[in-house]
């Protein structure tokens, strides 16, 4: 047992770091909050408040960019070491299901569900990726396992306020986990002494208090945002609209346990999925190469969460009983949420689902081979798209053509710009800033500006440096531009008179 959690857990390991420094994520999303996180560095000052919860007005709290800020100031801002640190979160996260599905669902089963998180490749992607929802996975998996040890030893209770009150620093998502502990907690008359309520709500308070600090001043705008939910969701890119939302599920529960080996920021950044995307244009389907799953691999997902709901062992059992509501409530509130149709919104129900084949493995004898040496090839498949990954768009890529950009354009002033399809919006500015070449201004500067106003000038520019995704036909005229290829990106650069 002990020999088979450790060769678990180092494959977790190696498939997160491999070849890490090329294949790292650092897009949009990472560069709002690596520039927040800056901010802290260089200047520092108090925050109440992080990134915005999607389109909801909702702000969540510090935490994450205050612990981002300590990695930036160790690596002199090199986001690189951002990517080790999700990794390696990724990794305690396999060693927490293994714990978990251990202790409520037996040894095969915790096993199997760690060998399945280790080795499936959007789980791997998605753990090579650092922001604010890294946590989710392993938060989803300590909530689980704390609630359902509650019964027994009610101190328990006080890591699932901890856990509850890390939601709000890092995704929305798991909310619902909320209310469901507290039907849990009532259900089961679970009455824990009155020094471990006062510690519950305490580590509670302690995770909130800078919300509760910014609503103090802000007159409640986070803690009214459900007031004004149906102002939010008459816009029509935010309608309640659960059927819109189905095929980002449907999608979801194939390609958790396949994907088709092609490259990893086509797999987890959103503009590359035709259903997380209003627009949805043609071409995406031509350009992108995440992987769409067949109808049968889909089905298939989609039986293996119906054959453990439906099945009435797991109502019978405290254990599965707790995983199902878990899984129903995180799976609702996605359907529910008014706007995009986001895969990673169900990042809380990915580690779940990985204690299902050992589950049913149990509720079906007969099939235990059958289910058990699927899972293993899922996991020899998994580890396969892993180490075949074409880290085309990743940071390796991005560094060695900012920095032939930089050799040519030298020490005159440019502004920079960005274009593309699937990877229109790829951290340029806050890459070049890295390398030692700060733009006059960019296209960043309409959202992300506000962060560092002071280095925006509107004076005259030598160079315009246009920074595309290589396989999308670009809209200007490129005669006069001296053209720089490295991965799957084109640098333009465009000498003023």
């Amino acid at each position: 047992m002990r020999w088979a959690i450790l060769l678990i857990l180092l494959l977790s390991a190696i498939l997160r770091f491999y070849n890490l420094p090329n294949s790292f994520i650092f897009a949009g999303d990472e560069e709002h909050q690596a520039i927040l996180a800056e901010s802290i560095v260089k200047h520092f000052h108090i925050i109440w408040i992080g990134v915005n919860a999607a389109h909801l007005g909702f702000y969540l709290g510090p935490y994450w960019a205050y612990f981002t800020a300590l990695w930036l100031y160790f690596s002199k801002g090199d986001p690189l070491i951002t990517g080790y640190v999700s990794a390696s979160i990724g990794i305690l996260t396999t060693g927490l299901i293994i714990y978990t599905g251990k202790t409520l669902f037996g040894k095969r089963t915790g096993l199997l569900a760690g060998l399945l998180y280790a080795a499936l490749s959007l789980m791997v992607f998605l753990d090579q990726k650092y922001w604010n929802p890294t946590l989710i996975p392993f938060l989803s998996v300590l909530m689980l396992l704390s609630l359902c040890k509650t019964k027994k030893n009610p101190r328990w209770l006080i890591s699932f306020s901890l856990g509850a009150g890390l939601i709000f620093h890092t995704h929305l998502s798991l909310v619902p986990l909320i209310t469901i502990a507290g039907y849990w907690v009532i259900k089961k008359k679970i009455k824990p002494e009155k020094e471990i309520i006062i510690l519950s709500v305490a580590a509670f308070l302690i995770m909130v208090a800078p919300l509760v600090a910014f609503d103090y001043f802000h007159k409640g705008s986070n803690i009214t945002t459900p007031l004004r939910f149906a102002e939010i969701s008459a816009d029509y890119r935010n309608k309640v609209n659960p059927v819109s939302h189905l095929p980002t599920l449907f999608e979801a529960l194939g390609r958790v346990w396949y994907l088709k080996p092609g490259n990893n920021s086509d797999e987890t950044i959103i503009s590359c999925a035709a259903p997380s995307r209003l627009d949805n244009p043609v071409s995406l389907k031509n350009i992108s190469q995440r992987f769409n799953p067949p109808l049968l691999l889909s089905l298939l997902g989609t039986a293996i969460l119906l054959l453990f709901l439906i099945n009435p062992k797991t109502r019978k059992n405290e254990n599965t009983k707790l995983l199902a509501l878990f899984i129903v409530s995180v799976t609702g509130a996605f359907l529910l949420f008014p706007g995009g149709a986001y895969e990673y919104y169900l990042l809380g129900i990915f580690p779940l689902l990985m204690f299902l084949p050992g589950i049913l493995a149990d509720y079906f004898p007969k099939l235990k081979l059958l289910i058990i040496s699927a899972a293993f090839l899922a996991s020899i498949l998994g580890i396969s798209t892993v180490i075949s990954n074409k880290p085309e768009f990743g940071l390796g890529a991005k560094n060695t053509l900012i920095k032939e950009v930089i050799s040519v354009i030298g020490n005159n002033p440019f502004e920079l710009k960005q274009t593309g399809l699937c990877h229109f919006y790829e951290a340029w500015r806050y890459l070049f800033v890295l390398n030692g070449k700060t733009p006059e201004r960019s296209d960043s500067d309409n959202g992300l500006g506000w962060l560092y106003a002071s280095e925006i000038s509107q004076k005259p520019v030598k160079y315009t440096v246009i920074m595309s995704e290589s396989r999308v036909p670009v809209k200007f005229d490129t005669n006069e531009a001296q053209m720089i290829k490295s991965g799957g990106f084109t640098a333009y650069i465009f000498k003023n008179n």
